[in-house]
Parts: structure tokens; sequence; C-alpha cells
């Protein structure tokens, strides 16, 4: 890490958090829900126990490591906080002693002195945007590889080229001008410019218009992380794969951070974004890495890219219907008329959405609840198929497990798209999204 890059976190900690906000909400970033973690990265079979060891690779304020120690924190898991900023290690302190929490350890060096430290080796490793900041992002991501156990799995968040075409742009205008200015002269320059900008800027078409200027203008650590970075490198699909290869890993799957729109794992899908037919499937018989990078290029909207990476290669696997002995379980619960309103409009068009901008339409059968309902966590894929066949499905003289394996297969792939359904396995750790619920309607 640069002297540059140390002193603009030490004046600037990033993201913006005041700790007394810790008493009113809990921010939880979709990369570190732990159930989407156990799902992607270990199968639906890891044990969130007392043996749990989590760490979070620079940390700034804290957002990943009070995620991380408050779902472990019931059974006794650990995180390890990694920051070399003073500053923003302050602000961290501050809001996990905010939530009492007791299940962090804090440690202020630089990823690579860490990794020389040799420290006990960890299950899940979080490390969202750091990586591109460091002169040397591929030492950055070997020397975590380093100090991953053989089975872990690491979180990523890394900056997107195409959607970010806008901020490269405005780095290369204003490059010429930061020659002699100290960084609060860079802040007060951008600003200016901030506020008034020509309406046709692409800063506006990337954040959505005046909303992201606005709030932009407000949170001068967002001004200075975004378009006064020192160091940052951004990647395409592409570059993703090339760099988890560079430390000998595996990308398993795609996810979203912060949110879901623009950089959930939908946004990779072929199927989410090209409607004809025949081009679907010529799409579709490409490997699964071009069919993603195809995906960035027609959306041209992904800023970043947050994903997973695994010692073994996982990705042609975790899109397809779980393992016989693993058990699919609502991750976004439905709500409470769910069921009733599916077998209510039976027969009819209808949407499904999860209040988060994400909705399937499909025409529901009379039976599409029963089997929605068996999906409880504790059933079996095996399990469940036998219901499918011998309980809901009409006995006809053909190979009905056949066909109750593929509907099974159907429904999954239409759930679990949007991560609407997970697997572990039965009764394993389950633990729901806590901010979205599925919801029927007609069309």
């Amino acid at each position: 890490m640069s002297q540059q890059v140390r002193e603009l976190y030490e004046q600037f900690p990033y993201p913006l958090r005041d700790p007394q906000q810790e008493k009113d909400r809990l921010l939880m970033p979709p990369l570190d829900t732990l159930s989407r973690v156990n799902h992607y990265c270990f199968g639906g079979i890891k044990d969130f126990d007392g043996a749990f060891r989590a760490l979070v690779a620079g940390g700034g304020t804290g957002d990943s490591m009070i995620w991380l120690a408050e779902q472990l924190r019931a059974v006794g898991g650990k995180v390890t906080y990694l920051e070399p900023s003073s500053a923003s290690t302050k602000v961290a302190r501050a809001r996990a002693e905010a939530r009492g929490l007791s299940n962090v350890t804090f440690v202020q060096q630089t990823i690579s002195d860490f990794a020389k430290s040799e420290p006990e080796l960890f299950d899940y490793i979080n490390c969202a945007g750091v990586l591109h900041h460091l002169e040397d992002p591929e030492q950055g991501l070997r020397d975590l590889g380093s100090v991953l156990k053989a089975d872990g799995a690491m979180g990523i968040m890394v900056y997107g080229e195409h959607g970010r075409l806008a901020v490269t742009e405005w780095r290369k205008m204003i490059q010429p001008l930061l020659d002699g200015k100290d960084l609060q002269q860079q802040l007060s320059m951008t600003r200016a410019l901030l506020s008034s900008l020509p309406e046709h800027n692409m800063l506006l078409k990337m954040g959505g218009g005046s909303g992201f200027i606005k709030g932009l203008l407000e949170n001068d650590p967002e001004i200075v992380d975004l378009l006064l970075h020192p160091v940052e490198c951004a990647y395409d699909v592409d570059g993703v794969y090339d760099f988890a290869a560079s430390a000998d890993l595996h990308v398993a799957a795609f996810t979203g951070f912060f949110g879901f729109g623009g950089t959930g794992k939908a946004h990779y899908n072929v199927e989410n974004l090209v409607r004809d037919p025949a081009l679907l499937r010529e799409l579709r018989a490409k490997p699964l890495r071009d069919q993603q990078a195809f995906c960035e290029r027609l959306a041209g909207a992904m800023p970043l890219h947050a994903f997973y990476l695994t010692r073994k290669d996982k990705s042609q696997t975790v899109e397809m219907l779980p393992d016989a002995d693993r058990a699919p379980y609502f991750f976004v619960p439905p709500n409470e008329t769910f069921f009733d309103d599916l077998v209510a409009l039976a027969g009819q068009p209808v949407l499904i959405e999860d209040g988060a901008g994400n909705a399937v339409d499909l025409t529901g059968g009379p039976d599409l609840a029963r089997l929605l309902a068996v999906f409880d966590g504790k059933n079996s894929v095996a399990e469940i198929i036998a219901i499918l066949r011998d309980d809901i499905l009409d006995t006809q003289p053909i190979d009905m497990n056949s066909i109750a394996i593929n509907t099974l297969g159907a429904v999954w792939a239409l759930f679990h798209k949007f991560d609407w359904m997970l697997a572990s396995k039965p009764g394993g750790w389950q633990e729901s999204d806590g901010e979205r619920e599925l919801s029927v309607r007609k069309v």
C-alpha cells in the first residue's frame, strides 16, 4: 500500500459512518450474508460454530466486520478486523462497542504484513473495495490466499471496468489539474465541478441522476474515494477470472453488493437480458465465463464486481439443482398470504416479486403452492422428488421420477436466480434474508 493511500484514509475514513447509528440500524452487505456464503462456497454443509474464523481484510470503518460478527455472535464464531488506518479503526471499534460485540479482534496492519506474521488460517475472508487500491493487487490476493484454509472461501469486491467508465473519464479529465494541490484543495476543486455539472455528463448517467451528485456533495469521503483516489484499477469479467487464477483460485459465483440493482448475480445471467430465443440458445451454448462477459458489456452498468473465490472450481454446479442430500429453503421468506394467493390465482398469470425490483411472471397450476410448501429446509432434494412424484403429480404410465426431477429443477431455477431459494444440509445454517419478502399478485 502506497503512502498516499495510507494518508488518504487517515484524513477520510471510509465509508462515512456514525457509530451512534448502530442503535437504529444494521447494515447487511449481501456479499457477507453467511447463508449465501454457505450455499455458494461450501455447498451448504458448513458448520458455523465457535471454531469458525472470518477475516475482514481492509475493514475500513467496519461494515463487513459488524455484519459478520453479528451473525456469528450467538454461535461463538470469531472475526479478525485487519486495517492499517488508525482513523478507520477508531470508527470501527466504536461501532463494535456500540453493539456490544466481543467476538472481534482488531489488527492494525497491511495485508502483506499480516500475511507475513503467519496467523491461524481462516474459513472465510472478506476483502471488499481494497485490492484494486493496492500497487500490486495480484500479490495482495496471493497474500490472502496464504492465510486461507484449504477448504476456505473469499468474498471479494473490485471495480468494474465497463460500468465505471464515467469515473475513468473523469479521472482523465481532472488529472492535469491535480499537480501542486494537496488533497483538501483537490476536494474543493472537485466539489466545485460537481456542483455545476452539464446535464449530459457521464457521472449523472452512471449514478442515475442529480440525486447521486447531491449525495456525493454531502459525503466528502465518498468524493475522495470515488474520484480522487491516487491508486486504483478496474476489471472486466474476464479480468476477474484471470485475477482469481493468478492466486490459484476460482470464481464460484458473482453476487450482490449493497443492494441488488446493478450488481446482483441475476445481471450476469443471459436469460435475464436476452429475449430472442435463437440468440439465447446460441449464448447458452457458450462457456459460463463467456456468457457473463457478454452480459457485462450488454448491460454496461456494472460499476463493480462482487464474487466468491474457492480453491476448487464450483462455478458449473452452483446454479444446478442441489445434491440429493441438500435441503432447499426460502432464503427470501414468503409473506403471510403467499401460499393462499398462489392457490386463489391458480391458472392465472401472476407476478412473484421480492420488493427489491426482482420479479418473475408465471402461470401456476393448482399444485405449485403444494410443491413450494415442502421447501422447508428439512426435506432434502431426494425427499422432495419423492413427494412430487408420489403425492403431487398425477400417476401416468411413464417415468414419473424423471418428470419429478425436471419439474423440481425448473422450479429451483426460477426461485434461485434471485437467491429467493438457497440450499443447505437439512436443518443447517438457514438464516433468511432480513430485507426482502416474497409476494404474489395478479398480472
